[in-house]
C-alpha cells in the first residue's frame, strides 16, 4: 500500500518510492536517502530540550524546535541533530532541515553550514517572568527566550536568555520565522519593545517545538525530524513480512499495519 510518509504507519520498514520536491529530494540524497531506500517511522514521545552550545560566536542558546532541524556531522563519523548530542561532543554542522527563515535566524547565532560547535549540555525547561515595556508581565518558554535578540544598555548584543534581572533589554530582532514571530508579537513582544527579567521559575508545562515533527530513522541509523510538509511530499509502501527485523533497530516489526 502506498502512501506518504505524513500518514504512514510507524514501527514499520518502509521503502521510499518518490519525493515530490526536488530541493527536498536533492537534500535527502545527500544524505544517503532515495528511492528505494529503506527508513522506519517513530511515533513514541520524545522530549525536547533547549540546548547551549559553543561554536564561532561563543556560547549561545538553540531552541528545542530550531535545535532538531540541525544535523551534526560528529569527530567520530556520526551523524546526529543537535539535540541528540552529548555533553563535550565535537562536530560540525553538516546541513539543516529547516527553509531560509531558519537559516538566516541561526546565522545571527553564528549557526551555519561547516560550522564547528561542541555541545555543552542540555537545558531544564524552565519559565522567564518578563515585564513588557515597564506594564505587562507574561510568562516566557526558555526556547522563546533564546528567540529574542537585543541588547541591555551599553552592553554587547544577546540572546534575552543571557540577560540579568532587573535590567532594561531592548529588543532588536526576533529570531525564526513568521510563526514564532507571531507569537512572541501575541505577546506582546516584537523589534522596539523593552523588556525586563523579573524571575526564573520551574516551568509549569512541558514545552514542545511549535509543529510535532515526523521522526525517521534510515537503515544505516540516522534519525531525522523532518516538518509535516516535507513528510507529505515523500511517498512510501511497506516494504516488510511478518517476523522481519528492521536493521537500524534490531526490532521485530509487522506489515499488517499498511495492508
Amino acid at each position: 500500500m502506498y502512501s506518504s510518509l505524513k500518514d504512514a504507519s510507524a514501527h514499520t520498514d518502509l521503502v521510499i518510492l518518490e519525493v515530490t520536491g526536488p530541493n527536498l529530494a536533492l537534500w535527502l540524497k545527500r544524505l544517503g536517502l532515495f528511492s528505494g531506500s529503506h527508513i522506519m517511522r517513530h511515533d513514541e514521545e520524545i522530549t525536547y530540550h533547549p540546548v547551549r552550545i559553543r561554536g564561532k560566536k561563543g556560547d549561545v542558546i538553540i531552541p528545542a524546535g530550531l535545535g532538531i532541524k540541525i544535523l551534526v556531522h560528529m569527530e567520530s563519523g556520526v551523524r546526529k541533530p543537535l539535540v541528540e548530542m552529548n555533553k563535550k561532543e565535537h562536530g560540525h554542522v553538516e546541513t539543516m532541515t529547516c527553509g531560509r527563515g531558519c537559516v538566516n535566524a541561526l546565522a545571527r547565532l553564528g549557526i551555519e553550514e561547516d560550522t564547528d560547535v561542541t555541545f555543552i549540555r542540555s537545558l531544564p525547561h524552565m519559565d522567564y517572568i518578563t515585564i513588557i515595556n515597564k506594564k505587562e508581565r507574561t510568562r516566557l518558554s526558555e526556547g522563546e527566550s533564546a528567540r529574542i535578540w537585543g541588547r541591555c544598555e551599553g552592553g554587547p548584543e544577546i540572546q534575552f536568555y543571557f540577560a540579568p534581572q532587573n535590567t532594561l533589554f531592548s529588543v532588536k530582532e526576533i529570531i525564526g520565522g513568521h510563526k514564532i514571530q507571531a507569537h512572541l508579537d501575541a505577546h506582546g513582544i516584537r523589534p522596539g519593545c523593552t523588556l525586563m527579567l523579573e524571575t526564573i521559575e520551574q516551568a509549569r508545562e512541558l514545552h514542545k517545538p511549535g509543529v510535532d515533527p515526523v521522526i525517521i530513522t534510515s537503515s544505516g541509523g540516522l534519525r531525522l525530524y523532518l516538518n509535516p510538509i516535507q513528510a507529505e511530499k515523500i511517498t512510501v509502501k511497506n516494504a516488510v513480512r511478518d517476523g522481519d527485523y528492521f536493521p537500524a533497530t534490531g526490532q521485530p516489526v509487522t506489515a499488517k499495519q499498511n495492508d
